[in-house]
């Protein structure tokens, strides 16, 4: 089982109350029912979230751990319902976003760069809903990416704008002694944990890079989030990825570059063409935006620095 929204609010409405009974009448069910959902939840991260005490319940050390991540999803599920309810009945500039680092920059970056249009956000995943959604004239923008030899397909009508190139690192396993940076070859007899967000063309990304090096595909196992944070907290023997920039809820760990860097996202914006003026202009306020953010807050410190042509770096 995979951990939804409505399990991320049953953990945290126990750990608010206190009491399997008072959180139960919260949310509108009955106990037994509450304690089985529990359970299940339980089994899928793999250890008990809340012990007995003398005055209801209180959260295990695993508990703890899952609520730090449960809080955060939350939060930020919150914002975006309230933004959207705060946006919905005017007229909007309609922008698509696939959840990466940059798209914590978008709300603000298509404001300051399209003052005169109010921006409604609305997540999308698979580049086949992106473009449908477009097509259908459903959204103005879709902010996106794709990979090297996995160009997005850009029908007729849609134009493509490039924002730039993200490297991908990755945390490393406590058996790899390492100065911030790692050889492909080195993680390969590791399990590779993984979110599908793009759909799953980040998997087929990787198997691209390992054919091209003479390499074997690693095993790839793709948990929820706050499975896969606790696996690394624990400190078991795995590799994840990550993007070049720390976000709300990222996954904890040592962090290391890749040789060479042969994993790397393409930031893209997808636009009609009527819409295609607008895009340009979020391009480029997103560039900065990301530019400002490299400077502080990149899990390689001074990657960005070191290394031109980049998204974040200062000069092409």
């Amino acid at each position: 089982m995979e951990l939804e929204v409505r399990h991320l609010r049953m953990i945290e409405a126990i750990s608010v109350d206190g009491s399997l009974t008072r959180a139960a009448a919260r949310l509108g069910a009955s106990q037994p029912a509450l304690t089985t959902q529990l359970r299940r939840i339980e089994e899928a991260v793999g250890g008990a979230l809340f012990h007995r005490t003398s005055h209801g319940v209180a959260p295990t050390p695993l508990g703890e751990a899952v609520l730090e991540h449960a809080r955060t999803v939350l939060a930020g599920l919150d914002d975006l319902s309230r933004a959207m309810r705060a946006l919905r009945d005017r007229p909007q500039l309609r922008i698509g976003v696939l959840p990466t680092v940059l798209a914590a920059f978008l709300g603000e970056a298509a404001s300051a760069a399209v003052p005169e249009h109010p921006v409604d956000l609305t997540v999308v995943e698979s580049r086949a809903e992106a473009i449908n959604a477009l097509v259908a004239d459903e959204l103005d923008l879709v902010l996106h990416v794709d990979y090297p030899g996995r160009a997005c397909f850009v029908p007729e009508g849609i134009e493509l704008i490039e924002i730039g190139h993200e490297p991908v690192f990755v945390t490393v396993p406590p058996e790899i002694e390492h100065q911030g940076f790692v050889e492909l070859q080195q993680l390969m007899e590791f399990v590779w944990l993984m979110d599908r967000f793009d759909g799953g063309e980040f998997v087929g990304h990787l198997r691209d890079v390992c054919a091209s090096a003479g390499l074997r595909v690693p095993l790839i196992r793709t948990p929820a989030l706050l499975s896969a944070a606790q696996t690394v907290r624990r400190g078991d023997p795995v590799v994840t990825v990550v993007q070049a920039l720390f976000g709300r809820g990222g996954m904890p760990g040592a962090v290391a570059e890749i040789r060479g860097s042969p994993l790397r996202i393409r930031h893209v914006l997808l636009t009609t063409s009527p819409a295609r003026a607008h895009a340009e202009r979020v391009s480029t306020e997103l560039v900065r935006a990301y530019r400002r953010a490299a400077r502080s807050q990149c899990r390689v410190p001074g990657w960005f620095d070191r290394h031109h042509g980049w998204l974040g770096s200062a000069s092409p």
